[in-house]
């Protein structure tokens, strides 16, 4: 069986929606086959490196366990950095998502392709900072901490998110959907847990609904879509009051899911489309990470 090895990740975003792209890429490296997110440092917002005439940046650190060697690593972040739609126009340039592998293990690797640690971790505070807050015992990242001068501060995002994800039981079946990398991200960001439909007035346990013809109809034909378009509603105004730009939904609940939810025959078949909380969310653009 192949050994774990830690790895120590630099993510970076200064285009469009920076916190959800850095979270997106977090949560497609924890799926990644051999690849699991064990640490995620505060969130730190930062002058642009190398050039500076572009947006500022999002920047954050993981340490992850991984199976995987280091080429097939870095080979997989690449391929995430693909689907967000990096581009790589011009050296330093801005960029929706950057994956950077600054530490594996002990490793030493200097070749074109990866080099391990990273050549510049030393000259950049964006990276020394977050990595030091999961990384503390390395030394050498306080040694560097103060050649770089330029500005770095510590933000905490707010996220919308379905509370049935952080672990409260309002899930139809009178559960949750605990999501254990929501947990781990808890302390860099600030939470604002929603049900929807608890809040639309239905009651938990409840009655399994699903869309059919643009109404939200239970599974005993009872029409609940004004529970649904109410809960909605409230939800939005939520993420409204808390300048959120970002939701973490329940993916496939006839609220909270996108691009896809239930068919409305309670036969578990899948088909194209989103929840009613999940449109108004992104009517009002508001983006939207499926969990």
């Amino acid at each position: 069986m192949t050994r774990e090895r830690l790895a120590y990740l630099s993510l970076g975003s200064n285009m469009g929606n920076k916190l959800y792209y850095i979270v997106s890429a977090i949560q497609r490296i924890n799926i990644t086959n051999g690849v699991r997110v064990s640490k995620i440092s505060s969130f730190y917002e930062t002058d642009p490196w190398g050039v500076r005439d572009q947006d500022s940046f999002y920047n954050i650190a993981l340490e992850i366990k991984t199976t995987l060697l280091p080429f097939e690593l870095l080979r997989n972040l690449q391929k995430i950095e693909t689907e967000l739609s990096r581009k790589r126009e011009f050296r330093w340039g801005p960029r929706t998502i950057d994956i950077d592998i600054i530490f594996y293990d002990d490793l030493k690797i200097g070749i074109e392709e990866l080099t391990v640690p990273h050549p510049r971790y030393r000259d950049r505070n964006f990276v020394l900072k977050p990595m030091y807050e999961i990384y503390p015992h390395n030394e050498l990242l306080l040694k560097h901490m103060n050649r770089d001068s330029s500005k770095i501060k510590k933000i905490i995002p707010k996220i919308l998110v379905s509370s049935c994800l952080l672990g409260e039981n309002c899930n139809y079946k009178g559960g949750n959907n605990k999501n254990n990398l929501l947990i781990k991200l808890e302390n860099s960001v600030s939470y604002i847990p929603v049900c929807p439909e608890v809040m639309g007035g239905l009651e938990t346990p409840r009655i399994p609904a699903e869309i059919k013809n643009n109404k939200v109809i239970t599974k005993k034909n009872s029409d609940v879509t004004v529970e649904f378009n109410r809960g909605a509603t409230l939800a939005l105004e939520n993420a409204l009051e808390n300048n959120c730009t970002l939701a973490l939904m329940k993916g496939k609940s006839p609220s909270c899911g996108l691009g896809e939810i239930y068919s409305g025959d309670f036969t578990g078949k899948l088909v194209e489309g989103d929840g009613i909380t999940a449109k108004l969310l992104l009517k009002n653009k508001i983006d939207i990470i499926p969990v």
